[in-house]
């Protein structure tokens, strides 16, 4: 299709125990967008039942197979206007006597497919079994669609293996809280998904259509009351949010009426620069994805530290090694002269010689392992007490790479890291690195990452499933990817500043892994550095992010591993994750596996083993 088409968002919101109504309504709204010229319809997660039960038991009532009556019933709006519907629906397998949370699409000719969630929350777990359709992508004249269901967004694989089987667009079918302090201690940080979904798109190039709902809902028989955050939203495959609904007040009631969001999806735009990063993987880098490392794994911390984490913003110019350095010892003045507290201190990239694209130009800035760029670092580790993070051009034999280097308060190189996914501003001289390694230090376990990488979920996800505590990322951030996070306003506690880089935000809630992030300021860079949290949603951590413009030390107080208050945190997100769908993300490419499973129809899960009766 190459025409804009009309879309719809829609908060819809159900009763609970109550499916026949439920369903008659879900049709009457579904027919009112479709009247309006809505191609693709988004209804949220559980929109035939409610959702907060007191067990599997009163749940079951109110449950519908797949395919089933609701798929029947919108089918048949679909089949009138010539429009696909995706919605979500509590399942029941009758064969199996299974339940799963599922999103179902429907369209013209009927019943299309469904997607059971794979990213179950400490709700879903009550009802639901693990979904066991992996992550499939279905074929549609609007293009190729894929399903997401709220919590999933808490991971980033469920909207990386669609994009790399061909998805086009992303159905977010959702019901987000706002918090659900009922639910205990745990439930206190409040983990809204709705409230940032762009990392979804921004990662993939991918559009998306997403829904949530915008009541309360109480169940009497359990005195529990949940509010839902609506903040429904539209974005083009290139990362603009083109539509968006307001969020939701605590004061809302269960009569709170339902809205229609509407706007367009314009597939000029599903050929994009983000999705072209695709054919940029580096498969045999990603081999931890698929390795099972919960509930226990023997690489993660086992202690938290009280960490102070900081990145310089400074003006880098290629090949003005003094300068450079003056000018950063102008903002590290500050840490030096505070207290001495154990931390991490990030620099730009190319932190004092520069990273010019020139190849001869690079081999005269380039250094040796222990070239004037590490000695600095290893000064700056002692005169703050803190472990520093610094990149240089570095000179192997004949070989130029993009290197940081990860430096102890005693002056020590603990170790390195060479940029893994090079782009075409660096692809002149630069070598990319064969590793994600992560290293031990007294303040976490330490990873790092450089300029490009951020593209790649891959690369912090390794960083994750090898257990980092902090990843540092020096960088020379113009603008050429990424963009500015788009929140839901209202729903965090504090909002981020409209500065804010998506991609940035994205790792540290992905990984679970305090990140510091250093850029450059100046000659087109976008500065923004900043310190990048767990929990972004919650007012214990609020926003810190520097200025565009100006020079800055950007600095936190945090304390590593979280807090078991949280929803979330790096122990639960390797728990909750799913390695065995992981396979394809690290098949090679040009691999007949690979490419089995990317032609197969769904998803194929053992398409990549070999099988014979």
């Amino acid at each position: 299709m190459s025409d804009a088409f009309k879309v719809a968002a829609v908060e819809f919101n159900p009763r609970l125990f109550d499916f026949e109504g439920n369903l008659k309504a879900a049709v009457a709204v579904v027919e009112e967008a479709a009247q309006a010229g809505a191609r693709l319809i988004v209804l949220p997660e559980a929109c035939l039942s409610g959702y907060i039960y007191a067990d599997r038991e009163q749940f079951l009532p109110y449950m519908d197979e797949v395919p089933g009556r609701a798929t029947d019933a919108i089918g048949e709006v679909c089949a009138k206007h010539g429009c696909y519907v995706a919605f979500g629906l509590a399942e029941i397998d009758k064969v199996s006597n299974l339940s799963y949370n599922t999103g179902a699409l429907v369209g013209p000719k009927g019943y299309i497919g469904k997607y059971r969630k794979v990213g179950l929350n400490p709700s879903d777990i009550k009802w639901f079994m693990p979904g066991n359709t992996g992550h499939p992508v279905f074929e549609t004249e609007l293009g190729n669609i894929c399903m997401i269901i709220c919590y999933d967004d808490t991971y980033w694989e469920p909207a990386r293996l669609p994009a790399i089987k061909g998805a086009d667009i992303i159905a977010y079918i959702c019901s987000s809280d706002r918090v659900l302090t009922e639910l205990g201690p745990e439930a206190s940080g409040n983990h809204s998904t709705i409230a940032t979904v762009q990392q979804l798109c921004a990662w993939n190039g991918l559009a998306m259509v997403a829904a949530d709902r915008n009541n309360a809902e109480s169940n009497p028989t359990t005195g529990v009351t949940v509010t839902y955050g609506g903040s429904a939203s539209i974005w083009q495959a290139d990362g603009e949010r083109t539509a968006h609904s307001p969020a939701t007040k605590g004061n809302t009631t269960i009569a709170n009426p339902g809205s229609i969001l509407y706007g367009e999806l314009d597939p000029a735009r599903f050929d994009n620069d983000q999705r072209k990063t695709l054919a940029d993987r580096r498969p045999e880098l990603y081999t931890d994805l698929t390795f099972f490392r919960a509930p226990t794994d023997t690489q993660a911390s086992t202690e938290s530290h009280e960490v102070e984490l900081t990145a310089l913003q400074y003006r880098v110019i290629d090949g003005d090694f003094d300068g450079n350095l003056n000018r950063a010892e102008e903002q590290f003045a500050a840490v030096a002269q505070g207290d001495r507290r154990k931390g991490l201190l990030v620099l730009p990239a190319g932190s004092f010689s520069g990273l010019p694209p020139d190849k001869d130009a690079a081999a005269r800035n380039a250094e040796n392992e222990n070239g004037r760029s590490v000695q600095v670092a290893s000064d700056f580790a002692a005169r703050s007490g803190r472990h520093v993070i610094v990149s240089y051009i570095h000179r192997d034999g004949d070989s130029l790479s993009h290197r940081a280097v990860l430096v102890a308060p005693n002056g020590r190189v603990i170790g390195g890291y060479n940029q893994t996914h090079v782009g075409a501003e660096l692809a002149d001289w630069c070598t990319p690195g064969e590793d994600l390694p992560v290293y031990d230090t007294e303040v976490g376990r330490v990873g790092m990452l450089l300029d490009r990488d951020v593209q790649f979920p891959e690369a912090s996800g390794v960083l994750a499933v090898r257990r980092a505590d902090l990843i540092g990322i020096p960088t020379s951030w113009q603008g050429q990817y990424g963009g500015h996070l788009h929140d839901s306003k209202g729903l965090f506690e504090g909002s981020y500043p409209s500065n804010t880089m998506c991609l940035w935000y994205a790792i540290a809630k992905t990984a679970q892994a305090y990140t510091v992030v250093a850029n450059r300021v100046d000659d087109g860079s976008q500065g923004s550095s900043g310190v990048f949290s767990l929990n972004p949603i919650d007012a214990d951590e609020p926003p810190l992010v520097g200025a565009v413009d100006d020079p800055a030390v950007v600095t936190r107080s945090a304390k590593t591993k979280g807090s078991p208050k949280w929803w979330m945190d790096q122990h639960k997100l390797i728990g909750g994750r799913r390695p065995d769908l992981a396979v394809p993300l690290t098949l090679p490419m040009d691999s007949d596996p690979f490419r089995q499973w990317q032609q197969a129809p769904g998803f194929a899960v053992g398409v990549w083993a070999a099988y014979k009766q």
